[in-house]
């Protein structure tokens, strides 16, 4: 199965309260073809923020940090415009703000882990009306963990 690499930065939060942490994401397809997924769940997902993707630790403390999530269903089969196609040996960057209650002078670490719902190694056009239906291409990812210091 395809070898998609996530990778997170975080951006300084404002001094605003409350915090937000606004996060940097680049997805990577190392491989010579073209890679498709379904965005639901991902860090690409639009409702990301809330879905349990992120996953962040006070290091200072050495506590996760609670996020609010939420659990819904979606219909199916999904819609094409759910789908994200990665080019060969290319990225994708998005930018996803998480609403955290954040302390200054804290360290903190950022994950991203979860399924890849849907994912085959061709262009989006090419994905069939039946693997949309079946989903039946599937992969873990998970980040490696992005550590920032809230000053």
């Amino acid at each position: 199965m395809t070898n998609l690499q996530v990778t997170l930065s975080p951006v300084p939060p404002s001094a605003t309260q409350p915090i937000n942490l606004p996060i940097n994401i680049a997805i990577r397809n190392p491989a010579t073809t073209p890679v498709t997924f379904l965005n639901w769940g991902t860090p690409f997902d639009p409702k990301a923020s809330i879905l349990g993707v992120f996953h962040i630790n006070d290091t200072t403390t050495d506590n996760p940090i609670t996020l609010d999530t939420i659990n819904f269903n979606r219909k199916l089969p999904p819609s094409r415009d759910d789908l994200v196609e990665i080019p060969a040996e290319s990225s994708m960057e998005r930018t996803v703000t998480i609403p955290v209650p954040l302390e200054e002078g804290h360290e903190y670490a950022v994950q991203a882990k979860g399924i890849w719902h849907g994912i085959w190694e061709c262009a989006r056009e090419e994905v069939t009306d039946s693997q949309l239906q079946s989903l039946d291409q599937r992969g873990e990812f998970e980040s490696e963990r992005a550590v920032f210091k809230l000053q």
